[in-house]
C-alpha cells in the first residue's frame, strides 16, 4: 500500500508538472528546485539518523568510561602479572642457551690466547 500510495503521489506530480499552465514565463526553476528538494531530503533523512546514533553512542560511551575504569585497573594488574610471569619463564629457558654461548666464547678466546695464528 504505502509503495502504491508514493507512486501515485509521483504521478500526480508529474501530472502537475505537465499540465502547470506557462502563461509567459518558464516554471522550469521552479520545478527543478522542488525536485532537488526531493532529492536531498532522504539524503537529510539518513544523516539526520546518523547525527542521532553518533550523539547517543557519545552518551554511552561517557557513561561507559565512568563505569569501566577500577574494572580496567584490575585488568591492568592481572596483565602485568601475566607479562612477568611470561618474562621469567622465558629467561628460564633461555638462561641454559646464554650460558653454553658464555662458555663457547670463554673457550675460544682461551684458545685464541693460547694458540697464537
Amino acid at each position: 500500500m504505502p509503495v502504491i500510495l508514493a507512486g501515485l503521489m509521483f504521478l500526480g506530480l508529474g501530472l502537475l508538472m505537465v499540465l502547470t499552465p506557462t502563461l509567459g514565463t518558464s516554471r522550469t526553476g521552479h520545478w527543478a528546485a522542488i525536485s532537488i528538494i526531493w532529492l536531498i531530503s532522504p539524503l537529510i533523512l539518513f544523516a539526520v539518523l546518523f547525527l542521532a546514533l553518533n550523539i547517543g553512542l557519545i552518551y554511552l560511551m561517557n557513561k561507559l568510561l565512568k563505569v569501566l575504569p577500577p574494572y580496567l585497573r584490575v585488568g591492568q594488574v592481572y596483565s602485568q602479572v601475566m607479562v612477568l610471569q611470561v618474562r621469567a619463564f622465558c629467561d628460564r629457558l633461555a638462561r641454559p642457551f646464554i650460558r653454553w654461548g658464555g662458555w663457547v666464547a670463554g673457550f675460544r678466546y682461551l684458545r685464541s690466547r693460547v694458540i697464537r695464528r
